[in-house]
């Protein structure tokens, strides 16, 4: 049995890995989902409250708070899946030498690594802020729709965005581009599978595939007419079980 811990990336919980938590036994591993700061609860309940931690929340903190959860847990050999952000964090706990494998999933670059399409600018512009930084973000349902579940219609995109989407800390985001968004690509030895989705606006897919190719050790592959929230939307099976299958083959 493998040990995976399952990392989440912005506007989510870990709540939202339940699905994968239960089709991962079905194949033989176990997982935990590691919780993010201030993000815990009930989505609603949060996005009308959002909490104190997210004025502050940056990336750097993501990390430690990350690899404190890991070690606490005596997981550092674990094979680590994350989404997004939860990708990146993905690669920097690699970098650390957390985990003995990783997977990244539309996964958000470390610094230095840039997109100029105008689907990419137009998605991640009200993180570029500065000046509201300390304000925390509550994503509208619009706006998610754009963003995360493009492929679907607006109806099913406002019944997900309900369910699942946090408020959110703009300084994560912000401090990605900065020293605490390095990543040493040189120090990540293990393996690692990337994923790209052709229709995500977030993060497109040309970027995912610039992120693979700074590691010696990844393998990129495409989700043909995925948006950002493949984790979630109907059809995450598929993704979910190829994932399972590339970790079942490095035991």
């Amino acid at each position: 049995m493998t040990q995976i811990l399952l990392i989440h990336g912005m506007y989510m919980n870990a709540s939202s890995w339940g699905d994968w938590g239960v089709r991962a036994k079905a194949a033989g591993h176990s997982t935990h989902a590691l919780e993010w700061p201030g993000h815990d609860g009930d989505p609603a309940a949060l996005r009308a409250n959002p909490p104190e931690e997210l004025k502050t929340l940056s990336f750097g903190q993501l990390v430690d708070h990350h690899e404190a959860q890991i070690r606490a847990l005596h997981a550092q050999d674990a094979v680590l899946v994350g989404h997004s952000i939860g990708g990146l964090l993905v690669q920097a706990l690699l970098a650390r030498g957390i985990g003995r494998a990783g997977v990244a999933i539309c996964p958000a670059p470390p610094q230095g690594v840039l997109s100029l399409r105008p689907d990419f600018l137009r998605a991640n512009a009200p993180h570029t802020n500065v000046f509201a930084k300390r304000k925390p973000l509550n994503m509208s349902a619009k706006r998610f729709h754009y963003c995360f579940a493009n492929s679907v219609s607006r109806a099913d995109s406002d019944a997900l965005w309900a369910k699942w989407c946090t408020p959110e800390s703009r300084a994560v985001p912000l401090s990605t581009t900065g020293k605490e968004g390095k990543v040493d690509a040189g120090a990540v030895t293990q393996p690692l599978l990337v994923f790209g989705g052709t229709n995500d606006h977030l993060i497109p897919a040309s970027l995912a595939k610039k992120v693979s190719a700074r590691y010696a050790t990844a393998e990129y592959r495409e989700i043909p007419g995925g948006d950002h929230f493949v984790c979630n939307e109907p059809g995450w099976e598929k993704l979910a079980d190829d994932v399972f299958a590339w970790v079942g083959s490095h035991k």
